[in-house]
C-alpha cells in the first residue's frame, strides 16, 4: 500500500485523481476523447501541409521528402520521452507525491533541452552532408537545406512543449494539450498558405509556418502551467539540476517507444522496396490503402495513449483490481472500433481509394490489401493498447519487442523470403504482414498476463525503495517551507 501523503502534499492533492478512481471507465474516454480529436486534427495538418508543399514543384515536394526521415527520428526521440513523463507522472499523482512529480518534470525538462539543442547543433553543422547522404543533390538539396535550418532551429522548442503537455497529460488533463495542439495547428495551416501562396516565401515559408506553429503552442504551454495557482505538478529550480534515478526510469521508458517507432519505419522502408518489384502500381495502390491503417489507427491511439495515463494513476495508487479492469475495457474498445471501422473501410474501399488513385489496377491492389488487414486491425489494436499499459505501469521494454518480432522478425522476413524465393504473388506479403500481427498478438496477450494479471501491476509505481531515491538530501524540509 502506498503510505499516507505529507500534509504539503495534501496541499497538493489531485482531484482529478479522485475523479479516475471514482469512475475508472469515465476516466478512460475522459482522456481517450481529445486526444482522439487532436491526432484528427493533426492528420488534416500533415494532408494540408503536403498540399501546399506541393504547390511548389515536384522539386520542393521531393525535398520535404529528403528531410522527412531525419524529422521522424525527431518525432521519435520527443514522442519517447514524452510517453515516459506522462507514465511517470501518472504514477506520482497516484501516489500522491507531488515532489515525486516536480522531479519528474525538471529532470525531464533538463535532458529535453540538453537533447533538442544537441540536435539542433548537430543538424546545422552536418545537415548538407547528412541530406545529400540521404540522396539530396542539385536543387533538391538546395530546397531541402532551406527548409531544413529552420527546423534545426525549432527543435529544442518542440522538446520543451512536449514536455509541457506530456505533463498535463500526466495529470490526467488531455483537454488543454487538445486544444493547445489544435489551435497551433490551425494557425500553421493558415500560415502555410500566407508564407507560400501570398508571399512566395517556398518551402522555407512552409518551415516558418511550423516554426511558428511550434512557438506558439510553447508560449501557451509556458503561460498556462507556470501561471496556474492550482496545479499539481509545478517547476522549480532545484528541479532543473538532472536526477539519475529519475532520468534512468525516464530512458527504460523513453527508450523503446523512441526505437519501436524507428523499426516502423525501418519496416515501411523494407516493405516499399519488396513491393517496388511488382511495379510502380503497386507501391501507389500500398501507399493509397495505408492511408485507411491511419484512420483505423487513430481511436486506437486515443485509447492506447489514454491508458497510459489513467491506468498510470491508478498503478501509482495501488488500485491493481483498477488496473486490470481498465486494460479488460480499453482491450474492449480499441478491438471493437478498430474492427468496426475497418470492416466500414473495406466495404466502401473503391470510393476511398478512388480519391488517392483513378488506375483500376492500384484500386484492385488496394481493396485486396484491405481485406488482410481486417483481420489484422483488432490485432494492431490489442497490440498497441498492450504496449501502452506496459508503459503505464513502468514496463517500456514489452512494446519495443512486440513491435519488433511484428515488423522485422516476422512480417518483413517473411514476406520477402515469399517474393524472392519462393516468387509468390503480391498477397503473400499482405499474408505475412497479417503473419506478423498474430505472433505479436500472442506475444503480447502473454506479457499483459504475467507482468498484469500474474504479477502485482503497481509493483514499480508503488515501490517504496524505487522512489525514495528520488528525494535529494534536505529536499522534504525545503518542500515544507516553499
Amino acid at each position: 500500500m502506498v503510505e499516507a501523503a505529507s500534509p504539503r502534499q495534501d496541499v497538493r492533492s489531485s482531484g482529478r485523481l479522485d475523479q479516475f478512481l471514482a469512475a475508472p471507465r469515465r476516466a478512460v474516454w475522459t482522456m481517450a476523447a481529445p486526444m482522439m480529436a487532436g491526432m484528427a486534427v493533426h492528420t488534416l495538418y500533415i494532408i494540408a501541409d503536403t498540399a501546399f508543399i506541393g504547390t511548389l514543384g515536384i522539386e520542393a515536394l521531393a525535398a520535404a521528402t529528403f528531410v522527412g526521415p531525419v524529422f521522424f527520428l525527431m518525432v521519435a526521440l520527443t514522442m519517447g520521452l514524452s510517453m515516459a513523463v506522462t507514465a511517470l507522472v501518472a504514477q506520482a499523482v497516484g501516489r500522491r507525491d507531488a515532489a515525486g512529480a516536480d522531479r519528474v518534470a525538471g529532470t525531464a525538462m533538463s535532458f529535453g533541452v540538453v537533447v533538442g539543442c544537441g540536435m539542433a547543433l548537430l543538424g546545422l553543422s552536418a545537415g548538407p552532408a547528412l541530406l545529400a547522404h540521404l540522396g539530396a543533390s542539385g536543387q533538391n538539396a538546395d530546397y531541402a537545406w532551406e527548409y531544413f535550418q529552420v527546423i534545426c532551429l525549432v527543435v529544442p522548442l518542440f522538446f520543451i512543449s512536449s514536455i509541457f503537455r506530456s505533463v498535463l497529460t500526466g495529470e490526467g488533463n488531455a483537454r488543454t494539450p487538445m486544444m493547445v495542439l489544435g489551435g497551433s495547428t490551425v494557425l500553421n495551416i493558415v500560415l502555410d498558405a500566407v508564407f507560400i501562396l501570398v508571399l512566395d516565401l517556398g518551402l522555407r515559408g512552409a518551415a516558418l509556418a511550423t516554426a511558428a506553429s511550434v512557438l506558439t503552442s510553447l508560449s501557451t504551454f509556458a503561460y498556462l502551467i507556470l501561471r496556474r495557482r492550482t496545479a499539481y505538478v509545478r517547476f522549480r529550480l532545484v528541479n532543473l539540476a538532472p536526477s539519475r534515478p529519475v532520468l534512468s526510469r525516464l530512458l527504460a521508458l523513453a527508450a523503446p517507444t523512441a526505437a519501436g517507432m524507428a523499426v516502423m519505419s525501418v519496416g515501411g522502408l523494407l516493405l516499399n522496396r519488396l513491393l517496388a518489384g511488382f511495379g510502380e502500381v503497386a507501391v501507389a495502390a500500398y501507399g493509397a490503402a495505408s492511408k485507411v491503417d491511419m484512420i483505423v489507427a487513430l481511436p486506437i491511439l486515443g485509447l492506447a495513449g489514454a491508458s497510459v495515463s489513467v491506468v498510470g494513476m491508478f498503478a501509482g495508487a495501488g488500485r491493481a483490481d483498477l488496473v486490470r479492469s481498465t486494460a479488460l475495457y480499453t482491450y474492449r474498445w480499441a478491438v471493437l472500433l478498430a474492427t468496426l471501422i475497418g470492416v466500414t473501410a473495406f466495404l466502401g474501399s473503391h470510393v476511398i481509394l478512388s480519391i488517392f488513385t483513378t488506375d483500376v489496377e492500384a484500386i484492385a491492389i488496394g481493396r485486396t490489401y484491405l481485406g488482410f488487414m481486417l483481420f489484422a486491425y483488432p490485432m494492431m489494436a490489442f497490440g498497441m493498447t498492450s504496449g501502452r499499459l506496459l508503459q503505464g505501469t513502468g514496463h517500456g521494454l514489452p512494446s519495443l519487442v512486440i513491435t519488433t518480432l511484428r515488423v522485422l522478425i516476422v512480417g518483413i522476413p517473411l514476406a520477402y523470403v515469399a517474393v524472392l524465393l519462393l516468387d509468390a504473388p503480391i498477397e503473400a506479403v499482405w499474408a505475412s504482414v497479417l503473419t506478423g500481427g498474430l505472433c505479436s498478438t500472442v506475444l503480447a496477450a502473454w506479457w499483459v498476463r504475467r507482468l498484469v494479471w500474474v504479477a502485482d501491476p503497481t509493483a514499480r509505481a508503488t515501490d517504496r525503495k524505487r522512489f525514495q531515491v528520488y528525494a535529494r538530501p534536505g529536499s522534504g524540509e525545503r518542500d515544507k517551507m516553499t
